[in-house]
């Protein structure tokens, strides 16, 4: 039984890490000014972060500019299981980092390099709560390598087109319901320890048009990617049926969702400036998630595509200090009747704000604040037996105060 065992415990990690996908996958923190703006800078960027928001803005930069930085999340939630309340969930600090760079080749052409996560997620709760057969701790972490290339067609007209290289890799830990026998003598609580990476390439095309010398408006697409993520398992059956441990191999079949955003810029004066963004995701990429171990499976997510609003406003204090303001309103792509306790899900609401401080002519520090609201929702999770795949109970998850702090900074230097 312990070959079957392991093959069954890596089905019940990998169906569950599949499944917090929907609710909290995409990350969009590309810069600190970005961040504050509600990401509003689609149709006019200004520095080398428009390889993240639109690589044809590149264009823009007439000297060769250069970006480095990081934010930092922090998610947490109160969250129940069947009306009793658990330990908080506060999975603590993530540092995504991002860095950019833009070195025109000609007087229309420019080469521009991004490196910055996409997608990614974190949760962790005490190790004996009521539903650590579906997790107890979780990270999954993705980095974009991204090469671009921007061409100025006429004054008003740009273009951008770029390589978008992924590597992600996740880790998971929980204890599956493991039951041989329905007498309580032949049940119990497994240990699995899941991780995996995988690495491959997807593309991006963008456009810009400068509409009047105050209105800029642009538009990227980004592909999607196919991983193929293998990795390995560790499992411990529970002590009442003999608490042997085992190793195997398991292989997941995720494709991260295209993606289309469109966007404006408008300068209402020379010092106070504004932008909006919508983004279309296709989540129902991850409507089925595929994986193999000793044979094939198909988990059915239900999961739908949806949308991302944001707006942000910024204006020049003085010569040397700007201040911004954004709001970003993201829709829950997770099914309304079940879902993962991997990462709260409900519909989020992310307040930005920001401060701009120019060090030299050539030289400004940007930082950022985010404060995210996740509506308080209630989703049903199905408890499997490890052994043979088959529902032993229906809970009820809930989560109320679910928020994430996100703190970022960024330095830009022009030559």
């Amino acid at each position: 039984m312990k070959a079957n065992t392991i093959c069954f415990f890596a089905a019940a990690v990998v169906m569950a890490t599949g499944s917090s996908f929907g609710a909290g996958f995409g990350l969009y923190e590309a810069s600190a000014r970005g961040n504050a703006l509600g990401g509003g800078l689609v149709g006019s960027t200004g520095d080398a972060t428009a390889n993240y928001y639109n690589p044809a803005n590149l264009t823009d930069c007439t000297n060769a500019t250069f970006t480095v930085g990081l934010s930092l999340i922090n998610p947490f939630a109160d969250a129940k299981i069947d009306g009793v309340q658990q330990a908080k969930m506060d999975a603590g600090w993530f540092p995504p980092p991002h860095a950019y760079a833009a070195v025109p080749l000609t007087k229309d052409l420019v080469f521009g390099f991004g490196t910055y996560c996409e997608y990614g997620l974190g949760t962790k709760y005490d190790k004996n709560w009521a539903a650590s057969w579906d997790t107890t701790e979780t990270t999954i972490e993705q980095f974009t390598f991204n090469p671009n290339l921007a061409y100025k067609i006429t004054d008003w007209w740009s273009i951008g087109a770029g390589a978008r290289m992924s590597y992600i890799t996740f880790e998971n830990y929980s204890s599956p319901f493991v039951a041989v026998a329905p007498s309580p003598e032949y049940q119990g609580f497994g240990f699995s320890h899941l991780e995996g990476d995988d690495f491959n390439c997807g593309w991006l095309l963008s456009t810009k048009f400068k509409v009047t010398e105050d209105l800029s408006v642009g538009a990227v697409y980004r592909s999607r990617i196919r991983h193929i993520i293998e990795g390995d398992i560790d499992s411990t059956l529970p002590d009442n049926l003999g608490g042997t441990s085992s190793e195997g191999d398991v292989q997941g079949k995720l494709i991260l969702p295209s993606s289309a955003t469109v966007g404006a810029n408008y300068d209402f004066t020379q010092k106070f400036r504004g932008g909006a963004s919508i983004t279309w995701t296709e989540w129902s990429t991850i409507d089925t998630i595929t994986f193999k171990m000793s044979n094939q499976k198909k988990l059915d997510l239900g999961w739908h595509d949806a949308w991302r609003f944001g707006m942000g406003f910024e204006y020049d204090i003085t010569d040397s200090f700007c201040g911004r303001i954004g709001y970003n309103f993201d829709l829950d792509p997770s099914h309304k009747d079940h879902g993962t306790t991997m990462l709260p899900p409900g519909d989020r609401h992310i307040i930005g704000f920001g401060l701009g401080y120019k060090i030299l002519d050539n030289l400004r520090l940007d930082l950022g604040y985010n404060f995210i609201i996740m509506e308080s929702t209630t989703r049903e999770l199905y408890m499997k037996n490890a052994v043979n795949d088959t529902s032993v109970g229906v809970h009820k998850f809930q989560t109320d105060n679910a928020y994430s702090h996100i703190v970022s900074a960024s330095l830009t230097y022009t030559f």
